[in-house]
C-alpha cells in the first residue's frame, strides 16, 4: 500500500499545476464495497438466403447483479485558504468479484422466414432461453480532477479519467422455447468474456456543508466518444466461437456524500450510473462438428447499463 501511495503521489505531482504544489497535500485510503446491477449485452444481425431463414437477429443479455469489493485511494492537495477544499485530486478504485452467481442470462432470436425451419409464421421472438450465470469481474477507474474555488463552500472543475471493465461468465443450463416447443438442457453451455476500455472527460464539483464543513457533497459527469469493447463468446453446445470488436460512446454520472465523522476518518456513500453503446463487427467460426471451418461476419452492437451503490471507510493521512 505504501508503494501504491508513492506512485499516486508521483502522478499527482506530474498532473497538478505548480501553484497547487505549495498547498496542503493529503492521501486517503480505505476499503470499498459496491453493489452492481445491470447488464452487458450483445445484439447481432445478419442476412441469409430466404431458404435459410432470411434476415435474423440474436441478442444475449448477461446479468450484472452482484457485490464487488476492493480499495479506493486518493492523493490530492487543498486550496491555500486554511480550509478543506480540494484543489487537485487523483483518485483510483480497484474492485473485483470472483466466481459468484450473477443472475439470469437471456438468449433471444428473431428469424424472418419461420417456414425455413418447418414452423408456422410466428410473431415476436422465435427462440428464447434463460440460463444461470456465474461471474468473475474487475472494475478499475483512475481519475484526475482540478477544482476552481467558487466560494468558501463550492468548487468546480474539469476531470480526466480512464475506466476499465472486464467480466467473465460461465453459463449453465437452458430452459425456454423454440417457436412453440419447450426446450431444456443442463451443464455448461457457454463461456463469455467482455472487456470495456473507456477514456473519458467531464465536469465535477464539490460542496462543503454542515457544522465545520463536516460533510462533503460530490458529483461528476463524464463522457467518452472513444470507448472500445472486445468480447469473446464460446457457444460450447454448437462448437461456435464468436469474437467482436466495437467502438462507441459512454456516459458516466456519479453522486456521493463524505462524512468526516472522526479526525482522519471518513465514511463515504455514493451512487453511480454508466451507460455504454458501441457498434462494430463480430467474427464467427465453427471449430468442430458438421460445420467445422465455416466462418462469417455479422453486424454487432455491444451495450451495457450499470447502476451501482458504494460504501467506503477511508483514513486520511
Amino acid at each position: 500500500m505504501r508503494n501504491l501511495a508513492l506512485i499516486l503521489a508521483m502522478l499527482f505531482f506530474l498532473l497538478t499545476p505548480a501553484t497547487c504544489l505549495s498547498s496542503q497535500f493529503f492521501i486517503t485510503v480505505g476499503p470499498e464495497v459496491r453493489y452492481i446491477n445491470g447488464h452487458s449485452t450483445y445484439h447481432i444481425s445478419f442476412d441469409s438466403s430466404w431458404a435459410s431463414g432470411g434476415h435474423g437477429e440474436s441478442e444475449l443479455e448477461f446479468p450484472l447483479d452482484n457485490f464487488m469489493a476492493g480499495m479506493h485511494v486518493v492523493a490530492g492537495g487543498r486550496h491555500e485558504t486554511g480550509g478543506t477544499q480540494a484543489r487537485g485530486r487523483l483518485s483510483m478504485s480497484l474492485l473485483g468479484v470472483v466466481n459468484k452467481d450473477a443472475g439470469i442470462m437471456k438468449d433471444s432470436d428473431w428469424i424472418e422466414n419461420d417456414a425455413a425451419f418447418g414452423e408456422a409464421p410466428h410473431e415476436g421472438r422465435d427462440l428464447y432461453t434463460e440460463s444461470d450465470a456465474r461471474l468473475k469481474g474487475t472494475i478499475f477507474d483512475i481519475e484526475y480532477a482540478y477544482y476552481f474555488r467558487c466560494n468558501q463552500s463550492w468548487t468546480l472543475g474539469p476531470m480526466l479519467g480512464f475506466r476499465y471493465h472486464q467480466f467473465k461468465y460461465d453459463i449453465y443450463g437452458y430452459r425456454g422455447f423454440y417457436w412453440t416447443t419447450p426446450v431444456y438442457g443442463e451443464g455448461k453451455v457457454l463461456e463469455y468474456e467482455v472487456t470495456y476500455k473507456i477514456p473519458y472527460i467531464g465536469l465535477t464539483g464539490e460542496a462543503l456543508i454542515g457544522y465545520k464543513h463536516q460533510f462533503r457533497f460530490v458529483w461528476s459527469f463524464g463522457y467518452s466518444d472513444w470507448t472500445e469493447v472486445r468480447d469473446r463468446d464460446d457457444h460450447i453446445l454448437r462448437y461456435k466461437l464468436s469474437e467482436g470488436e466495437c467502438e462507441g460512446e459512454s456516459y458516466l454520472s456519479n453522486v456521493g456524500l463524505d462524512w468526516n465523522f472522526l479526525p482522519h476518518w471518513i465514511l463515504s456513500v455514493g451512487a453511480e450510473y454508466v451507460d455504454i453503446e458501441t457498434t462494430g463487427t463480430q467474427h464467427q467460426r465453427f471449430y468442430a462438428g458438421a460445420s467445422a471451418g465455416t466462418t462469417y461476419n455479422v453486424n454487432d452492437r455491444v451495450s451495457s447499463s450499470l447502476l451501482s451503490g458504494m460504501v467506503r471507510v477511508l483514513y486520511e493521512f
